[in-house]
């Protein structure tokens, strides 16, 4: 139990964030183990609770179990005191005048003007305290709070539909807010266009029949098996989902008199806004109004991941509501060029696209991680892959929910992937010739394939990190598609160069 250091090789692709985040988790997951180990109430509950077999009478907590628990908790939605958090900045401001190490680095992470500033008073400790709660300032989160409170009261009382002054669509990647939405009240109609374009092949939508039986195509053969039992009847369905989508898409101004839509910041949700923007770029929207609601924070979520975890808190959805705005011609212009570019078998088209001044600044963040999934230079491996096998080369065999638990919620700058997407990504790795990991042991007894295996590293795999081998040259089965881009064995690819921040030909 000793300080955390990353590998060499997961410092080189870990972000800064990344890495601050794995410090202060591993010093946190230390002291919740520790109070386990001395019975403290608190951290048994903890272990017991939300730990797999944590009840169970050989249960043994260790260092990876208390850190995914500090990991998960980051995502947790939690509903903000403005009394709890007057007390917390009080007590917090006594510690910080006390020296305590733990209050002044809070101070030094958190304070704008920590190196600058001789003296410090209960704002500055409340101004810390609203950005570990991802509020730029105090009054901005004691706004919120206000905001949330309403909200719920408006959401019991359902008195009003905030959407019904106009006939609306409601569009967003996934169905995660649909029960969220008609909670609060919202009479409008909902589309879920969750086609996961940040894996396999992409056409553009034009043909229909030909981009409908392309993607359907790779579902079935990708991600269909992976599908739990109780949702394996949706996958008979992708065809006519598809189908559906699309004419609703190409006739919106037939229909509705104001589209919403529904997205965060990473490359899963901008892929699909792309794509939607696309359509809405080929239609006349004079009377039409298109606004959206986009978001890469919210007030007491640590680390957000989208706004499907915001279903937690349902009024979420009313103080989201007046943060819409509107999708402007220049917005859509942007999109739908970034939908051609994504669709190219040259990835150049959209990383020139990535480098102008754009007013889709998430879009633009969110396509720079996309290009990362190209094969990197060192080795072959898209950044997802190499931040998975540098897990389970730090971690040891690990199951997929626990790799995927830690890219989430550590490593991942931008989390996008889906859980069964991840086991997509990770399956050519121990299915090649040249295995990049093994499968060590399988539990057929369990239904999700997040729980099915375990899995390690291989020597290849520890190979492919160390930058001693490319996956593209050493396995003939190996390819993968980016958007329109092949990369398979045999043939000139494009690469993504750290070093140059961009796609390379070689």
């Amino acid at each position: 139990m000793s300080e955390y250091k990353p590998s060499a090789a997961k410092s080189r692709i870990l972000s800064d964030a990344a890495k601050q985040r794995q410090i202060e988790h591993h010093q946190k997951a230390l002291a919740l183990l520790k109070a386990y180990q001395v019975g403290d109430p608190e951290a048994v509950k903890e272990f017991r609770e939300h730990c797999i077999g944590g009840n169970a009478p050989d249960f043994e907590a260790n260092l990876l179990k208390a850190r995914m628990l500090v990991s998960g908790g980051t995502t947790v939605v939690h509903r903000l005191s403005l009394e709890k958090l007057k007390k917390e900045a009080k007590d917090f401001y006594k510690q910080f005048k006390a020296s305590t190490p733990e209050a002044i680095g809070r101070f030094k992470q958190h304070h704008p003007r920590f190196a600058e500033k001789t003296e410090f008073k209960l704002a500055d400790a409340q101004l810390v305290i609203a950005r570990e709660n991802c509020s730029p300032t105090w009054s901005k989160l004691k706004a919120h709070i206000e905001a949330m409170n309403l909200a719920t009261k408006q959401a019991e009382s359902k008195t009003a539909s905030p959407d019904a002054d106009m006939k609306t669509l409601h569009i967003r990647c996934g169905n995660d807010i649909k029960e969220a939405l008609k909670h609060c009240g919202f009479k409008g109609d909902f589309l879920e266009v969750s086609n996961p374009f940040v894996q396999g092949p992409i056409p553009h939508f034009d043909p229909l029949d030909e981009f409908v039986a392309i993607r359907s195509a790779f579902i079935h053969r990708d991600l269909a098996d992976l599908i739990p039992a109780k949702y394996a009847h949706l996958v008979d369905k992708t065809e006519e989902d598809l189908l559906h989508q699309e004419n609703t898409l190409r006739t919106l101004p037939d229909n509705y008199q104001r589209v919403v839509l529904w997205f965060e910041h990473d490359p899963y949700d901008q892929l699909c806004k792309s794509y939607v923007l696309a359509h809405l770029a080929e239609l006349n929207l004079s009377n039409t109004v298109v606004e959206c609601i986009q978001i890469d924070s919210f007030p007491g979520v640590r680390k957000f991941i989208g706004i499907g975890q915001l279903s937690q808190t349902m009024e979420s959805m009313l103080v989201l509501w007046p943060q819409r705005t509107t999708v402007t011609a220049n917005d859509i212009a942007y999109g739908a060029r970034c939908w051609q570019a994504l669709t190219h078998n040259n990835p150049t088209k959209l990383w020139r696209l990535i480098q102008e001044k754009t007013p889709q600044p998430l879009m633009r963040n969110a396509f720079q991680r996309f290009l990362k999934e190209l094969p990197w230079e060192e080795n072959g491996l898209s950044l997802t892959e190499q931040l998975a096998l540098n897990i389970i080369n730090e971690e040891g065999p690990l199951r997929p929910g626990a790799i995927f638990n830690l890219l989430m919620t550590e490593c991942e700058s931008l989390p996008f992937l889906g859980d069964i997407m991840l086991v997509s990504a990770l399956r050519p790795l121990w299915q090649a010739q040249n295995q990049a990991i093994s499968v060590v042991n399988t539990y057929p007894e369990e239904s999700h394939p997040m729980r099915q295996t375990r899995l390690a590293i291989t020597d290849t795999g520890l190979a492919l990190l160390n930058g001693e081998c490319n996956w593209l040259e050493i396995n003939q089965d190996a390819e993968r598609w980016i958007g329109g881009v092949h990369a398979q064995y045999g043939q000139q690819n494009w690469y993504w160069s750290k070093s140059k921040g961009k796609p390379v030909l070689r």
